[in-house]
């Protein structure tokens, strides 16, 4: 067994002359260039999919051999997954030549054999090159290039991977920080496997999909439920990423911000254990980004109030020039163009790149005695924190304008996304029986912003409309406020859950 270690690109433009001159400066040990043919097999239930096992043939030059990667993790383009291979005889998976430590406990292997059937195939030219960055260290770059095909379907592959042969991956992100500044490349955590059950209809389209809780059980310790929320932020992170670049949309980029999010507070979320952790250089390139984004909150509230043609507002008189002040200001704010092509920027692909050098190097060093917390002393520490931070003085009086509310907008997301990365520790039932009146409050306070954005248009307007329209948001603003303190005040009765359960 092997453990791969390695990185992945997508390319998106032609890379052969910038990355021959690339090579010009590195110390090449080897390098070839062959034509690859990999068919992928599982069963008709795609028993080793759920098992998080990929098993291919890949021919070469006559011969072939098999092999199957298993559960691994693939974390901000970083791939590290244990993998077997062996000689094979023919077109046919030979089970037996694994190790049987591999499979489940009571797996019929025999069955499971008989079970496989082809389920895709990619077919790629591989120019690779074996660098030696340092003594002792050697690093091969693989340039794929061809196709995933699968029921008559094809899909494109341009990619560059960075493996560790030998050595320290140290080496390994200090090639790909060279690499990416050559530009065109994008890290990617989807394999050429995922690609291909997706091609061949055995996995779902993607979709936009809202954050869940991150797997965090009462047996964690502090450093390994950080690295269990780190990641869970960037794969929500990464997945909207690129449903953002094959399907476009606010829903898929205001996803992806809230991985971003994540990824800030769960820095306040495990302050006291980061100061005495490797440095953290990307902070000020996530703060950044997080300005990049800064203007979807005002986007999705022209997105509602312009569609179908501003129907949300048809009972104004002036309901023509409000729609054309809201399309104007929505033509001013970025495109979703503009972020695909945010996505694909040095810049950010360089930022995606030194957190993962950061956490991989965070696996490698030795951790101080405060790593070793237990994770329920520290969850409920800090969800009693953020509790307090949102629970002040200016929350728990009768009336709160909607000014009030709108500034309680940031304190509440905040305050949630403490509950999406420590909830799973606790009581299903009680948890989102707290957290489902928050939730509720914080889509009703985010209305607000749809009335604050036509309250801000307004001054452009005739006078005329202009009254009207204070009239028009008056009327729907005051019933909301109302119904917002009733709900606020309820649920600030609540017990919060972490002081219920016994972990």
């Amino acid at each position: 067994m092997t453990t791969e270690v390695e990185m992945k690109f997508f390319v998106s433009r032609d890379l052969d002359a910038d990355l021959e001159r690339w090579l010009s400066r590195q110390t090449v040990q080897s390098s070839s260039d062959a034509q690859l043919g990999n068919i992928y097999y599982d069963t008709d239930d795609r028993l080793l999919r759920s098992w998080q096992c990929g098993l291919r043939i890949r021919s070469q030059n006559g011969q072939r051999e098999q092999t199957i990667k298993c559960g691994g993790q693939a974390v901000a383009g970083l791939h590290q997954r244990p993998e077997y291979t062996t000689a094979v005889g023919g077109e046919w998976p030979e089970l037996g030549a694994f190790p049987a430590t591999i499979w489940p406990a009571g797996t019929d292997l025999g069955q499971l054999q008989a079970a496989l059937r082809p389920q895709f195939r990619t077919d790629f030219r591989r120019q690779a090159w074996r660098i030696s960055p340092a003594a002792g260290s050697v690093i091969e770059l693989a340039y794929d290039r061809g196709i995933i095909a699968a029921n008559g379907r094809e899909l494109p592959i341009s990619e560059l991977e960075l493996e560790v042969v030998s050595g320290d991956a140290v080496h390994l992100f200090a090639l790909a920080r060279e690499l990416v500044a050559l530009g065109g490349l994008r890290l990617g955590s989807q394999s050429k496997a995922q690609r291909g059950y997706r091609l061949a209809g055995l996995t779902p389209e993607p979709e936009v999909r809202r954050m869940g809780f991150v797997a965090v059980t009462p047996q964690m310790s502090a450093a390994e439920a950080l690295q269990a929320v780190f990641g869970f932020a960037l794969e929500q992170w990464q997945y909207h990423e690129q449903l953002l670049l094959e399907q476009p949309s606010l829903a898929a980029l205001t996803q992806l911000r809230n991985g971003v999010a994540l990824l800030q507070q769960t820095q306040l979320f495990f302050a006291d254990l980061l100061v005495e952790l490797a440095p953290r250089h990307w902070q000020d390139e996530l703060g950044w980004l997080e300005q990049q984004l800064g203007w979807l909150d005002e986007a999705q509230a022209l997105e509602r109030l312009t569609a179908e043609r501003g129907h949300y507002l048809r009972n104004l008189q002036g309901h023509a020039a409000v729609l054309a002040a809201l399309q104007a200001r929505q033509q001013a704010l970025p495109t979703l163009a503009s972020m695909q092509q945010l996505c694909q920027s040095y810049r950010y692909t360089r930022l995606l790149l030194d957190i993962s050098h950061w956490l991989w190097a965070l696996q490698q060093q030795a951790l101080p005695a405060r790593a070793l917390q237990p994770l329920p002393e520290l969850a409920c520490q800090v969800l009693e924190e953020s509790w307090q931070e949102l629970h002040g003085p200016e929350l728990a009086v009768p009336h709160l304008d909607d000014d009030s509310y709108l500034m309680l907008v940031g304190k509440l997301r905040r305050n949630l996304l403490a509950g999406v990365s420590f909830a799973a520790l606790f009581d299903a039932e009680q948890q989102q029986g707290f957290r489902l009146p928050w939730l509720n409050l914080l889509r009703r306070m985010e209305e607000l912003e749809h009335f604050a954005v036509l309250d801000q248009l307004s001054a452009s307007l005739p006078t005329k409309v202009r009254l009207e329209l204070g009239e028009w948001l008056t009327e729907r603003i005051a019933p909301r406020l109302v119904e917002l303190d009733q709900a606020r005040l309820q649920a600030l009765d609540m017990v919060p859950y972490w002081r219920e359960s016994e972990i």
